[in-house]
């Protein structure tokens, strides 16, 4: 009996062990042994292990591997394999475990560690860098390594002129943990400045970044005219590049290098400005800076530019020969002026004026009224005036130009477009050269010297230069005029066939 027993008792103490061999040890997961760069609510993970609904698994997380100081993290949490921590502390070593609970408890898993990161890592502007703005904005990496930042509720920056970023120009801030980028504003103009960022949570602060560097530009970079450039209008348009975090641009125009005799000057917050008070044919040199409530520029590199004193003509062109006998002349158009006069005259001094009229400021052509003779010279001229007042001033008179009206073919000559006709004479087929003043129809009719009509073709213009063939198969040899009408207005040349 006393035999029955003790087996008895054996085989129970036996189904004792056998049930406690049955909870597993958990294997850790990730992070991985040794990781470094991790967040402070870094996740642990585990693999699960076989078990009753019951299972149950503790975690402990601490700084020493006996994990016996007061940082430790001792819980226990209902089947779930991962557990997501919060404040951890910056640069610090972490052990961690785990044991399953299911009626039985299993051995500890082997104790990994891991390191949570400490510094941030620069982005832009680059180390070192120039040029840099008054309000640049300071930016640094959302992750360390390949691990994107989280538990970070804080980021403090600072730039300062010092690299002990102690003297009264240090500007910091701080920004949410989810903001990767400080604001500079209003950063002194020429100077250098060092910068960093550290992360926080209300548990622990990380440390410094190393400092970097980055220098604030100094000077406004002028944009157009180009230096030494000539015929500039009267308000000739000043423009520079865009500097950001200023409040006002201030700009000089001189009317000499050292600027002593101040022409126009003043202030704007704008990137262009139109000039003004010029006269014709004079040097000017002109400059920019910029300002904020803390500091301004120094001025930029001077331009130099002269200003127009004359009219730039352009059509009838020079020695331009077939010219209608209303012909509209064309000009370069100016601004900052009140008007042009435009003379016609049948010398070259000018001493025997056929016209003589005044566009109007922003007009660059003008239909002459008065219809001239065939086949004669005529020379041309234009000048131009500014406001009135003190500051009334003229150009000096175009170079004349001189043109040749067409010959008599019979036939009205409005130019309505420039008319060449080539090769002339011709045998099986011509080509006209038509300089249409815009997009439109013509019409082309060709006739002998009796005024019969013996071809005709139409054309579909565009505006400038057009060339059209015309096919002379059937025409006999001879001379024969060709009209171009385009827009109820015609132009005239006379055609040969041999």
């Amino acid at each position: 009996m006393k035999k029955a027993l003790f087996i008895f008792i054996l085989f129970a103490v036996s189904l004792g062990i056998a049930a406690q061999t049955l909870v597993y040890t958990p294997a850790l997961k990730a992070p991985a042994n040794d990781a470094t760069g991790q967040m402070p609510d870094v996740v642990l993970s585990w693999y699960a292990v076989t078990g009753t609904l019951n299972l149950q698994y503790q975690l402990q997380v601490d700084t020493s591997m006996n994990f016996n100081t007061p940082l430790l993290i001792d819980v226990t949490q209902h089947l779930l394999t991962g557990f997501q921590t919060t404040n951890l502390l910056f640069n610090t070593k972490y052990y961690w475990r785990v044991r399953a609970i299911d009626g039985a408890t299993s051995p500890w898993s082997e104790v990994w560690n891991f390191t949570v990161f400490n510094t941030v890592i620069h982005l832009k502007p680059n180390n070192d860098a120039s040029s840099q703005e008054s309000n640049v904005n300071l930016e640094w990496r959302d992750r360390v390594g390949s691990i994107d930042i989280s538990g970070v509720t804080y980021f403090t920056y600072q730039a300062d002129t010092s690299l002990g970023f102690n003297s009264p120009l240090l500007v910091q801030g701080t920004v949410a943990g989810t903001v990767f980028t400080g604001p500079m504003q209003w950063l002194r103009f020429g100077a250098k400045y060092y910068w960093r960022v550290r992360a926080g949570h209300p548990g622990d602060v990380g440390g410094w970044s190393e400092p970097w560097s980055f220098t604030v530009l100094d000077i406004v970079s002028l944009s157009s005219p180009n230096n030494n450039v000539v015929n500039q209008v009267l308000d000739v348009l000043l423009k520079w590049k865009a500097v950001g975090g200023i409040l006002s641009y201030e700009f000089e125009i001189a009317s000499d290098e050292n600027f002593n005799t101040m022409v126009f000057l003043g202030e704007t917050n704008e990137i262009q400005v139109n000039a003004e008070f010029l006269m014709f044919g004079n040097d000017y040199w002109w400059r920019v800076r910029a300002r904020h409530q803390n500091d301004t520029t120094g001025w930029s590199d001077p331009r130099k530019f002269t200003s127009i004193n004359t009219v730039l003509l352009k059509s009838p062109s020079n020695d331009q020969q077939n010219v209608a006998l209303t012909p509209t002349m064309m000009w370069t158009a100016q601004t900052g002026i009140v008007e042009y006069q435009l003379q016609i005259a049948t010398d070259i001094g000018f001493a025997n004026i056929f016209y003589d009229v005044k566009p109007k400021a922003g007009e660059s052509d003008i239909k002459v009224t008065r219809k001239m003779a065939y086949n004669t010279v005529y020379y041309w001229r234009m000048r131009a005036f500014s406001n009135g007042g003190a500051l009334a001033d003229t150009t000096n008179w175009s170079d004349p130009w001189k043109f040749t009206t067409t010959n008599p073919a019979g036939i009205d000559d409005q130019s309505a477009a420039a008319l060449a006709i080539y090769p002339n004479p011709a045998s099986e087929k011509a080509f006209l050269k038509i300089t249409s003043k815009e997009a439109a129809d013509g019409r082309c009719v060709v006739m002998d010297l009796l005024g019969k009509t013996v071809l005709e073709q139409s054309f579909t213009l565009k505006s400038g230069e057009n060339v059209e063939e015309l096919s002379l198969l059937n025409l006999r040899k001879g001379i024969y005029v060709v009209r171009l009408t385009i827009n109820g207005e015609t132009v005239n040349q006379k055609l040969i066939v041999e």
